[in-house]
């Protein structure tokens, strides 16, 4: 019965989709029909040709620029003016450059159709060549500028305007000294000087003059070669005062001033007021903190008023003499010190500090004894770490040593004894069988008097183990390790400078005085 019905119900479920499967299928809707796409504008091409330039308005700048507008030269010589070239705001351009100089002029640039990119500057130098046969003029130069951009779609222009100034003819002097430099009233001082032809031909009548306080004093005439100098002197005797002193060069068509002439200045008196303006001069650098040159002027100055009979001006320059002395031993103590810290030499920098603050308090300079203590307070402090890093080196150094001796003499005894009961028992003491130790009998007891007393070096080291065992318990030495482990070892040192075989009791109960404080030491880590 139950198969019937499953039969019967499977024929539904397949006569159900063999109807669906014969439904006609409905095409679809078409969509409507959609207007064609509009093309896209292009965009009008540049005036320069291409593509559009990615360029902001009113943020575009190119500029040619010479950093001196005015430069002087000579005939048959050359002229140099540096120049930049700046661009901002455009893509990378391609520059070039060309200057409008007169006839029979030549112009070169350093650095000529060169890459400028955006927000770049580029500096480079315009030489020009003047001909020998030019007149003495001042000449305009016109420098243009051209950038353009790789892909020509943007082309910027700029000018500057430079001033070339040529003299056919110009002569100067330099070097200007007189000797002696402090002269005397009465003494003759010889005045030098160098006549200079700045221009690349020969210069007939150049007139060379020495003048004081613009009185001529004397006149020489001379020939320069075509850029040739030539030393020139004069004499003149010295008076009491104040003097200009003058020399000047001239010639015909030279109308270049500027190089023209030198003069110097100089205070002259009688010899006390001489000897004083030296004086003066020698407060100034010492003032400076210049010492070494005050010294010597001091010197030179304490010489002078000696002879003249100034005792009172002699001894203050004595007195300042001694002063910069002072102060240039305490300047070689601070640079002593300085070296010697960054040497790591702490305890030499230190005392070298230490004596330059001396000098300076005894100076009752108090500026430079306060920075003498700074300086000596951080070489104290460095001096103090290292001792402490090399304390604590040492310290640990000897844990390890202490912990190898043991562990030897462990083994050592480990071997020799193995079947004896552990050596860390003193708060146990041990019975000592009656045979070894006779209680009653006189005869027994007589040998104490034949036997030599202890030496006195084994007593004092006993009551030395015993002192350490009553100070150094297992608390004390869990806070003070260190020093409990420099006492062992001091004495474990001590020990061996003993002798040996003098008296067996002592030596035993020294023993194993010192075995327990080993064990009490490196019980505790």
């Amino acid at each position: 019965m139950k198969k019937l019905m499953v039969f019967a119900l499977v024929m539904v479920v397949l006569g159900t989709v063999l109807q669906v499967g014969a439904v006609p299928t409905v095409p679809p809707i078409p969509n409507p029909p959609t207007p064609p796409p509009t093309p896209p504008e292009t965009p009008a091409p540049s005036p320069g040709g291409g593509g559009t330039v990615p360029v902001i308005e009113g943020q575009q700048k190119f500029e040619v620029i010479s950093i001196e507008p005015v430069m002087e030269g000579y005939a048959g010589g050359s002229i140099e003016f540096n120049l930049k070239v700046i661009q901002k705001g455009y893509p990378e351009l391609v520059v070039h450059l060309t200057a409008d100089t007169p006839d029979k002029w030549k112009a070169s640039f350093s650095k000529n159709d060169f890459d400028l990119k955006t927000d770049e500057t580029m500096e480079l130098v315009l030489t020009l060549s003047p001909p020998e046969d030019i007149s003495t003029e001042k000449y305009e130069i016109k420098i243009q500028g051209v950038g353009k951009a790789k892909e020509d779609s943007v082309e910027v222009k700029d000018s500057a305007i430079v001033t070339a100034m040529t003299y056919l003819v110009d002569v100067g002097v330099v070097n200007f000294q007189f000797s002696p430099v402090q002269p005397r009233m009465g003494e003759n001082v010889t005045v030098a000087v160098t006549a200079v032809n700045y221009t690349q031909r020969v210069i007939d009548d150049v007139i060379v003059e020495f003048l004081v306080n613009n009185g001529l004093v004397s006149r020489q005439t001379v020939t320069l070669s075509a850029g040739a100098s030539q030393p020139i002197t004069f004499g003149w005797t010295a008076g009491s005062g104040t003097f200009t002193l003058v020399v000047k060069a001239r010639a015909i068509g030279d109308s270049n001033r500027r190089n023209d002439s030198v003069s110097q200045k100089i205070v002259l008196g009688t010899e006390k007021e001489q000897i004083d303006l030296l004086y003066q001069q020698a407060i100034t650098l010492y003032t400076q903190e210049n010492y070494a040159q005050a010294r010597d002027l001091f010197a030179t100055v304490e010489a002078q008023y000696t002879q003249i009979g100034e005792a009172g001006s002699a001894a203050e320059a004595t007195r300042l003499q001694g002063l910069c002395d002072s102060y240039i031993q305490a300047q070689t103590y601070m640079n002593q010190g300085e070296q010697a810290f960054q040497m790591e030499n702490y305890e030499q920098a230190a005392a070298n500090f230490e004596q330059a603050q001396v000098i300076y308090a005894q100076l009752g300079d108090t500026e430079k004894q306060d920075w003498a203590q700074q300086e000596l307070n951080k070489a104290l402090e460095a001096q103090e770490s290292g001792i402490n890093l090399m304390y604590v080196g040492i310290s640990i150094a000897a844990v390890v040593l202490v912990a190898f001796v043991t562990l030897q003499i462990s083994r050592r005894r480990s071997r020799v004894r193995p079947a004896q009961p552990s050596r860390f028992r003193l708060e146990e003491p041990v019975s000592q069988p009656p045979v070894t130790r006779p209680v009653s009998t006189p005869p027994i007891r007589e040998p104490t008097p034949a036997r030599a007393a202890p030496p006195a070096e084994l007593v004092q080291f006993h009551q030395k183990t015993e002192d350490a065992l009553s100070r150094f318990s297992k608390g004390y030495i869990r806070d003070n390790l260190q020093q409990a482990m420099r006492v062992y070892l001091s004495l474990e040192g001590e020990k061996k400078q003993l002798p040996k075989g003098r008296d067996l009791e002592l030596e035993r109960i020294i023993d194993t005085n010192l075995r327990e404080l080993e064990h009490r030491i490196f019980g505790t880590f």
